[in-house]
């Protein structure tokens, strides 16, 4: 039994690491482009500043990008057919079946570099599913951390 204590613990000490560890959700959640209305976009880069100046010193450098949600989307608000890219989608799939069909989940998702202090580009990004508040996940050609709205933090 006392061979048997400390190698549970060298164990536990050993896997810790990994069960604390910030895993990356590489789905990319991106089926379109979306641009979103000026204001919304003003108000989402204060959250995002507002935000980092919080929580940045926490984060370090897992905090180099944030996607923060900018716009919620009806689906008459958008111009571009992008069945194609939803049939497709590797997230959000389950907007598809008539049972799960709900006009409020598609959000306009801007991507927000720490570093510059703006947004990596003007035109938002179409998701149907995000990923959960607080986690990495992949939206395009970045790997962010996802805020959702920025303001409950």
């Amino acid at each position: 039994m006392k061979r048997f204590t400390p190698a549970v613990i060298a164990l536990l000490l050993f896997e810790s690491s990994s069960l604390f560890a910030q895993k990356i959700d590489s789905r990319n959640y991106v089926v379109g482009s979306y641009d979103a209305n000026s204001n919304e976009v003003r108000i989402a880069d204060q959250r995002a500043k507002r935000y980092w100046q919080k929580n940045g010193g926490r984060l370090g450098e897992s905090g180099h990008y944030l996607a923060i949600t900018v716009a919620t989307v009806m689906p008459a608000d958008v111009i571009q057919p992008f069945w194609q890219n939803m049939i497709n989608a590797q997230t959000g799939s389950a907007f598809l079946l008539p049972g799960a069909w709900n006009p409020g989940r598609m959000r306009c998702v801007m991507i927000y570099d720490t570093q510059s202090s703006s947004f990596v580009s003007p035109h938002g990004l179409l998701v149907i599913e995000t990923p959960h508040r607080g986690t990495r996940a992949r939206f395009g050609d970045y790997i962010a951390l996802y805020i959702d709205t920025g303001s409950f933090w």
